[in-house]
């Protein structure tokens, strides 16, 4: 299958099909192609960084029965005060960054992870300071990474958000195609450097292979032709269509 034109429908939608297909990826790499001992995991990132536990917490307010009208719900729920309250009338909400998680059970240790960038990690620059930081420390401490770039560049990324990475690790700027600004980056990091495999492409053109590095000698081939197919599969009829015209 080839790369749809993501630009054609609101950000919420590629945000959709992300979470699909970070899944189907795993599925096909649980499936047989990652050898013995390696598993893959969707996993979140908090600010940034890959944590080593992350506990989550269920909060909300107390259920409220459909017969309740708006002032009983309100009288029902426990008093509280405080000095201060704040109201956010029309919240803006970061999109919540998920990977793809490569692990070893041999202490469940991360060795690399597959990160499919959103239109929401470039709307700002502390949006795409916070991918290129998670990047540059997970490559610092030896994981390996996958980057998948399905959106054209902006004013933080003119060249490609691959050389926005490789500046911030001191490097000079690798060649850019214009004509071909979607990227796709394997990243082989070890104790002597980090090496990057790019393929650019373009609208329009099939999905690369792109190597998934386990460790430096050790790699698979990410299926990301097949799971693409699938995940792009449950996007919604009618948003598959202006899509593929």
């Amino acid at each position: 299958m080839s790369i749809h034109d993501w630009t054609r429908v609101p950000a919420g939608i590629f945000h959709h099909l992300l979470g699909t297909w970070l899944f189907e990826l795993a599925g096909e790499l649980n499936e047989g192609i990652l050898p013995r001992g390696y598993y893959a995991l969707g996993e979140q990132v908090m600010s940034g960084v890959v944590p080593d536990v992350l506990t989550l917490e269920r909060r909300g307010l107390p259920p409220v029965p459909p017969s309740f009208s708006e002032d009983e719900a309100e009288a029902a729920l426990p008093e509280r005060t405080a000095t201060l309250t704040a109201m956010a009338a029309d919240p803006s909400y970061p999109p919540r960054p998920c990977v793809l998680a490569i692990r070893h059970v041999t202490g469940d240790q991360v060795v690399a992870i597959v990160e499919i960038v959103s239109p929401g990690n470039k709307r700002d620059a502390a949006e795409l300071g916070a991918l290129v930081e998670k990047t540059v420390v997970s490559l610092s401490k030896g994981i390996h990474v996958t980057l998948i770039d399905l959106h054209p560049p902006c004013a933080r990324d003119p060249d490609g958000l691959h050389n926005v990475i490789w500046r911030e690790i001191g490097q000079q700027p690798t060649a850019f195609v214009p004509e071909r600004p979607l990227l796709f980056v394997s990243y082989a990091a070890s104790q002597h450097g980090i090496k990057a495999y790019i393929e650019p492409r373009a609208v329009g053109e099939d999905l690369p292979a792109m190597p998934l590095f386990l460790t430096t000698r050790k790699r698979v081939s990410l299926p990301l032709a097949s799971s693409y197919r699938k995940a792009f599969a449950k996007v919604p009829a009618h948003l598959r269509e202006v899509l593929e015209r």
